[in-house]
């Protein structure tokens, strides 16, 4: 037992960092992580809920594999009590448009966004979210729109307008959101995307994810000449389990943390 509380208390001296978001998120992981190490004290407890076509309310299916919904996975099960004696914190909201693709309404995705924050402020988190790419979408022909709605989500019919209109309104309510509550909104810029509206293109990925990350009250992130790898991609595939997915319809859960750094940091996926 003694064992136990140590181990415990070992952890709750690690800085508390919550990502949560789909395919950007996931596939720049590791950069993410280096920009984490090399600006903030180390080692963290990295708690995740992510995954390329990653839904915040609904299981979502990419090829053969499938996650539950930010909302209802494991994740809030796992976070840590409020300690007003360990470091605050820190949550980051991300890619949320991936549900308007799969035609759930803005009143929906608000609330499961809704219900992301509130439990995240009853441990103090210092949170920032990022809003929707309303400037790439705006600019979207409906020769690129159909491309991309086919490519990524082939099985929904959503119509350019309509995906317009609600990036807008979704935008305008998490902004409101924000002022209410003190929460740190990053306006998305049309430089961080291509021809691809709603992945950030290559060339972009360790501005704008300084950028972002130095909302968290750390703008000594933007300093550091952290570079982008074309092969971080590959990270999370072999090395991120998630404790709960379903693949070719059989369910596996996967023990956490599912990776501990050389540094002391745990990650843990949910």
């Amino acid at each position: 037992m003694s064992l136990t509380k140590s181990f415990d208390s070992q952890q709750q001296r690690h800085q508390p960092v919550i990502l949560l978001g789909a395919s950007n998120l996931t596939r720049d992981f590791p950069l993410i992580l280096r920009l984490l190490q090399a600006s903030l004290e180390s080692p963290f407890e990295i708690y995740t809920a992510m995954g390329h076509g990653r839904s915040y309310g609904n299981w979502s299916r990419l090829l053969s594999r499938a996650l539950p919904g930010i909302t209802k996975c494991e994740i809030w099960n796992a976070l840590p009590e409020k300690n007003t004696e360990a470091r605050q914190p820190l949550a980051l909201l991300t890619d949320i448009g991936n549900d308007l693709i799969y035609g759930q309404s803005v009143d929906a995705i608000f609330g499961w966004i809704e219900c992301c924050v509130s439990q995240l402020q009853e441990i103090d988190a210092r949170i920032t979210i990022t809003l929707l790419p309303e400037a790439s979408i705006s600019q979207l022909s409906s020769i690129r729109f159909e491309l991309t709605r086919r490519l990524f989500f082939p099985k929904n019919q959503t119509s350019l307008t309509d995906l317009k209109q609600k990036v807008q309104l979704l935008n305008t309510r998490l902004s409101d959101l924000a002022k209410r509550d003190q929460i740190a909104i990053v306006e998305t810029s049309s430089d961080w995307y291509g021809f691809d509206p709603i992945h950030y293109r290559y060339s972009q990925r360790a501005t704008l994810w300084k950028t972002i990350l130095s909302y968290w009250d750390s703008p000594s992130v933007k300093n550091h000449s952290i570079q982008n790898r074309w092969f971080d991609f590959l990270y999370s595939f072999y090395h991120l389990q998630p404790t709960t997915k379903r693949q070719w319809g059989k369910t596996y859960h996967s023990p956490q943390p599912t990776r501990i750094l050389e540094d002391g940091t745990h990650i843990s996926v949910y």
